[in-house]
């Protein structure tokens, strides 16, 4: 029970680089050639949550 929060950070760790790497990766293979503007918005969220989850992701390790 001593290393509680270094396991809830690990935690935080993989749950942030899990969503970051999936982000990036629907950033560069999202197509929906139905609408432009809209695949626009939604490649513009991937990259925003996916440069999110690798912050946050490398917070936590340097926390560790």
């Amino acid at each position: 029970m001593e290393n509680i929060f270094a396991a809830v950070l690990f935690a935080l760790l993989t749950a942030a680089g899990t969503l970051g790497v999936s982000s990036i990766g629907m950033f560069l293979f999202h197509r929906n050639p139905d609408d432009r503007d809209a695949e626009q918005r939604e490649r513009f969220e991937y990259g925003f949550f996916g440069l999110a989850g690798i912050v946050v992701m490398l917070v936590m390790w340097y926390a560790l």
